[in-house]
Formats: structure tokens, sequence, C-alpha cells
């Protein structure tokens, strides 16, 4: 007979609310901390509250759960009746929230904890996460899907614009994109995901029309050898970002048309970023995900 099984996300990894309604998929909130509070993103504190607050507050910063935090949330699954739990998270080079797991996994018998590592964040770890849920879903096994998950990864692009560096310097996430700073008069940094999941400059460019173009321009290009069960992905955090995000994706349509890619049965998501990233990036951001498989992922 078949576990009963859950599958759990983080908000790093941009939840939307059709994933837990349709999926059932659970959320795991991680900790803010703010002017010395500290919320459960999420449950303690929703986005609009966060976004009305966020740009007065000095002191910020984002960590995951407490391991005996996991321990208690595995523990109410089990009682639930769940023996099969399956975290796809937002990628360990950002957050040690995976490791955490880990070790949280370890403390409670009976309930197997399977975990797996987006490499990804915010919109790109969610596309890697729902490809994942859906295959698992319409009933692949987990043996299955597991060899599949670098052909997901790879299958995901996602850029992110950002106002300044200093909530990425503040929390100790600037990665491999440390070559930007001091480097930025004037200019707004472009930063993507790479393979082994850590923050890299794609590039900084003098005002936001030419950020727009790049992202747009980036985002086509990696479709055009990618035709199969597109999804675009857009974020942003304060209202102006949604203004912009959309003349992305404006732009991008207009180079994907150019470049004959047929958009006509993408996926489009929209969805204001979760507390979690925006204490890192900055409340002033967006970011813009495209998945593409070069061939169908069934």
């Amino acid at each position: 007979m078949e576990r009963k099984r859950i599958i759990m996300m983080d908000t790093g990894s941009a939840p939307t609310d059709e994933i837990t309604a349709r999926y059932g998929v659970r959320v795991m909130g991680m900790k803010l901390f703010l002017d010395g509070e500290t919320y459960i993103d999420g449950q303690d504190m929703d986005k609009d509250a966060y976004y009305a607050r966020i740009e007065k507050v000095r002191d910020f910063d984002t960590n995951p759960p407490l391991v005996w935090d996991i321990r208690k949330i595995y523990e109410g699954l089990k009682r639930e009746g769940f023996r099969e739990v399956i975290g796809i998270h937002v990628s360990s080079a950002m957050s040690r929230l995976i490791e955490t797991c880990r070790n949280g996994r370890n403390m409670v018998n009976g309930l197997d904890v399977r975990i797996i590592d987006t490499k990804n964040l915010s919109a790109g770890a969610y596309l890697v996460a729902e490809k994942i849920v859906e295959l698992l879903h319409y009933g692949r096994r987990w043996e299955q899907v597991i060899p599949l998950v670098p052909r997901i990864r790879s299958s995901v692009h996602f850029q992110i614009s950002l106002s300044t560096l200093t909530y990425l310097v503040k929390n100790k996430r600037i990665g491999r994109a440390q070559g930007l700073l001091g480097n930025l008069f004037r200019m707004r940094p472009i930063l993507g995901i790479d393979g082994d999941g850590y923050l890299v400059p794609l590039g900084k460019e003098r005002g936001k029309d030419r950020v727009v173009d790049r992202i747009a321009g980036e985002a086509s290009r990696f479709l055009r050898d990618r035709p199969h069960n597109v999804k675009i992905y857009m974020v942003s955090g304060l209202d102006k970002n949604r203004r912009q995000v959309e003349a992305v994706y404006d732009a991008f349509r207009e180079k994907a048309q150019e470049m004959g890619i047929d958009l006509g049965g993408a996926r489009i998501i929209r969805n204001r970023i979760w507390p979690t990233v925006a204490n890192l990036s900055g409340p002033e951001t967006y970011g813009f995900a495209v998945y593409g498989e070069e061939r169908p992922i069934e």
C-alpha cells in the first residue's frame, strides 16, 4: 500500500495559492527579523503588512526555522497520519534550511523525509518545485523523479533586478556577486542563479528601460531552444516594481515573437515577492523567471 504523502515548500520558494489548493502542498514559513521582533512568514505577517512596514525598518534579516521548529512540524505531520514528507526547498547555497531539515528529520521516528534542493530562489525555485509536484501528482514514483531533477533545474532561468545591494550585503547573501560592490553608481544590477545555486551577476545597466530590455532579451534567448511546457513567473515587491516587471513581460513577448517562439500555450504566473526574499534582496525588487524544456519531461 502506498504511504500517505505530503509535499512541503518554503516561503523562499515563492509558493502560490494554486499549488497549495490544487496539490495540497504545505508551506514552511521562514523567520523574519524586523527591528528586534520575530515573525513567521505567512503566519504572523502577511505580504501586505510587511510591505506597509519594511521601508521604515532599520534592522532586518531572514533565517530558517530552528531544528526544534522543524522537528515540531514533522511531528505534527506524523500525527496527521502522514508517513512520507517530500520537502522541495530554496537553494542550500542561499539558506541553511535544507541542512536544518536534514537534522530535524533525524529526530522523528516513523516518518520518511526526503529533501530536494531546487538550487534556485523565489520564482526560479517555484518553477523547479512545481514541475516535481506535477510529476509526483500524476503518478511518477520518487525513484523515477529524482534522476529528472537536474534536467528540471536546467530548464529554469531566473533573473532579479535590485535597486541596491545593501540588503544582500547586510544579510551576507551577496554570494558570487561580490564583484559588483563599489561599482554601481547610477547602475542597477541584474542577478541570476548559477548551477550551484549561488547568486551571480548577470550584468548591470544604466536606467530602468535598459534593465527591462536586458532581462527580456536574456529570457527570450533562453527559451529559444526550449519550446516545451513553457511557463513565465513574475514577482515584484513594491507597487512600482509591478509596473516594471510587466514592462519586462511586454518586451519579452515582442522579442519572443521576433525569434519565432510560440507563447500561445505558455502558463503565466504573477505573485508578490514573499517577505522571506524581500528581506534579503530589498523591497524594491522584481524577478522574472521562465521555464522551458528542450525535450518534454513527462
